[in-house]
């Protein structure tokens, strides 16, 4: 089928996709819930308005959305407000990324006599597909966080801290990420040549590349967004005289929207790690000298970005999930859950110990890191992409433990 029709498709279901999430938060679920179920119910296992190749020709969507949201993750760390608690921030930090992995790898390794997709691999190449699993244990989701925080007005020094350990977490996540990637890639393909030097090295060389580009991507987008009428070529200058006031308006989102995409697909054609990329552009832009409201600036624009980047990402993704077997695991999912709020709860209390914060602190920190959502969801379809034989299964372990974390966190919010 054409992409053309796939994009109508997509079209289409939009108010259908958008009208679940509202219905979703009627009931007390965050919209991401209705997107999947929406998208699930419009894909090709319910109502086949998208077919398995069809969805696969609009991965340039999905890459474009995930661009974005890697880009929102990024600016919302500013360097200026870590210095004040800088020890405590490293130190959470550090607790629960270690501990959460280290959990989540072990269930991984135990419950892998109930995973068919990892049954037939070798010890190496399980241990790189838990490892990855670990990885994503460490993702939470600032979007939310900064949504939860502004919905109930809270502020102080507990939600400071709350808020820069979401947000720095996510940042080392990207850089965790983008090594797993690189290791399960030579576990998958050069592990019956063995490993060497060049093998060792080409995970930092992925990291650096990664980096190199997405700065040039913030540099380049922070000039766009500090560039007044007055100083534009005079053909645009002239065609800006021209336009209506709400297409005016509009530009420096969409300049954000490009900017993104342009920096993740340059770093594909790199062969790095794109989403890391759009976050270190994201950090970039947001912490420029150049502008005293840089931070305003982009999250302003991201603000009317991502309503419709989520809604299109999620709905997708709904509709991508291979319902027949969703179901069917979805207690190694509860159990890989557990696990990971265990160690979560343990990395709050160990890394609010050693940071010196407060004992009231240490019994409610780890509350707020369980929730998963955009940045995980991103996650796990890169590393479904990425490894098609076996990452699409994968990715929909993950999803059914995003959904099970949703569903904790929402019973535990009720009580």
């Amino acid at each position: 089928m054409p992409v053309w029709l796939e994009l109508g498709a997509v079209a289409m279901c939009l108010p259908a996709w958008f009208l679940a999430g509202r219905l979703a938060q009627q009931i007390k679920l965050p919209l991401i819930t209705g997107y999947l179920v929406a998208g699930a119910v419009s894909g090709p296992s319910l109502l086949q308005l998208f077919r398995a190749n069809g969805l696969a020709s609009l991965g340039f969507v999905d890459h474009t959305c995930l661009g974005v949201i890697a880009l929102a993750a990024g600016a919302e760390l500013r360097v200026s407000e870590l210095k004040k608690t800088k020890r405590q921030v490293v130190c959470i930090t550090l607790g629960i990324s270690l501990l959460s992995w280290l959990a989540v790898f072990m269930a991984m390794m135990m419950l892998i006599p109930f995973l068919p997709f990892l049954q037939h691999r070798t010890h190496q190449q399980q241990q790189a597909v838990a490892s990855l699993a670990g990885t994503l244990a460490i993702a939470r989701s600032p979007a939310s966080a900064i949504a939860v925080m502004r919905e109930c007005d809270a502020k102080g020094p507990f939600c400071s801290t709350v808020m820069a350990v979401v947000v720095v977490k996510d940042v080392l996540l990207f850089v965790c990420l983008a090594m797993n990637l690189e290791f399960a890639n030579m576990a998958m393909v050069a592990a019956p040549q063995g490993f060497n030097v060049s093998h060792m090295l080409q995970p930092a060389l992925s990291v650096l590349v990664s980096m190199g580009l997405g700065t040039v991507g913030g540099a380049a987008l922070g000039a766009l967004l500090n560039a007044k009428p007055a100083t534009l070529p005079r053909p645009f200058a002239v065609l800006g005289r021209s336009l209506p006031q709400p297409v005016i308006a509009s530009w420096k989102p969409a300049a954000v929207l490009v900017a993104a995409a342009a920096t993740f697909f340059s770093a594909v054609s790199f062969t790095a790690e794109p989403l890391l990329a759009c976050v270190v552009a994201g950090l970039i832009t947001t912490n420029r000298r150049s502008a005293k409201n840089a931070h305003e600036q982009l999250t302003g624009c991201l603000s009317q970005l991502m309503p419709i980047v989520y809604v299109v990402f999620f709905g997708l993704a709904g509709a991508s999930l291979k319902l027949g077997s969703f179901v069917g695991s979805l207690w190694v999912a509860a159990i890989l859950c557990l696990v990971r709020v265990g160690g979560i709860w343990g990395g709050c209390w160990l890394g609010c110990w050693l940071g010196g914060t407060p004992a009231e602190h240490r019994r409610q920190m780890w509350y707020g890191m369980i929730t998963q959502a955009g940045v995980a969801m991103g996650l796990a379809k890169t590393v479904a992409v990425r490894f098609p034989e076996w990452g699409p299964d994968f990715a929909t372990l993950m999803v059914r433990v995003l959904i099970v974390s949703i569903a904790l966190v929402h019973v535990g919010g009720q009580n």
